[in-house]
């Protein structure tokens, strides 16, 4: 479950303004965006953007700080949300499993629209096919936490090494192969290697024939 924010709403002459704040942090992670759809089509906003994610899995359970910039664009539809965002995440080797912290860069492209009308203030249809962290509150915030959240789990997919010649673990014996090797013993060699284990007294390597089969 992921952590509530709080909204704070600010008077301004050019209009209300209201954002969230994380509750640990105090930092913004939602914009309110009515004077912007009061504009015409193509009118822009840039902001900064920082706060917390929670509960992205198991090894990033929060608080996971992001921080970055975006612009916002007023479309037919709504606002268009462009930027990126970046956050260190705890990721694991795919070959030996161990933890490995790594920066990735979230780019943001979405686009929300409003659930009411900014003008008569009345509710509006929004297409069922817009998913709901996509869809702005009856106070015209748009909230980009959901959206951080789902790019970070995205993340967390996506296979990673701990370094580039990470040897990985034995698929006998499960040992981590970059501490050194093993105590394996049954050393499995391809038949028509046989002979060059014997020369290297590779174990578990028999006489063998001229039809390359033990004897």
């Amino acid at each position: 479950m992921r952590h509530p924010a709080w909204l704070l709403t600010l008077h301004r002459p050019d209009g209300i303004i209201s954002f969230s704040l994380d509750r640990n942090t105090g930092e913004m992670l939602a914009f309110n965006v009515a004077q912007l759809l009061k504009e015409g089509i193509g009118a822009s906003r840039h902001r900064l953007l920082s706060g917390d994610l929670y509960d992205v899995d198991d090894h990033n359970s929060g608080p996971l700080a992001v921080t970055g910039s975006v612009s916002f664009v007023r479309t037919p539809a709504g606002v268009l949300v462009t930027g990126q965002a970046t956050a260190t995440l705890e990721l694991v080797c795919r070959r030996c499993l161990e933890p490995v912290l790594r920066g990735v860069t979230l780019q943001i492209e979405e686009e929300f629209v409003p659930s009411i009308d900014v003008v008569t203030g009345r509710p509006l249809v929004v297409d069922p096919e817009v998913s709901s962290e996509l869809v702005m509150d009856e106070r015209h915030t748009l909230d980009l936490t959901e959206v951080l959240w789902q790019y970070a789990v995205a993340e967390t997919m996506q296979p990673v090494h701990c370094r580039e010649d990470c040897l990985g673990l034995c698929p006998r014996c499960g040992a981590d192969l970059n501490l050194g090797p093993c105590q394996c013993t049954n050393v499995e060699i391809d038949p028509r290697l046989a002979k060059l284990g014997q020369l290297l007294g590779l174990p578990g390597q028999g006489e063998m024939t001229e039809e390359g089969k033990d004897l």
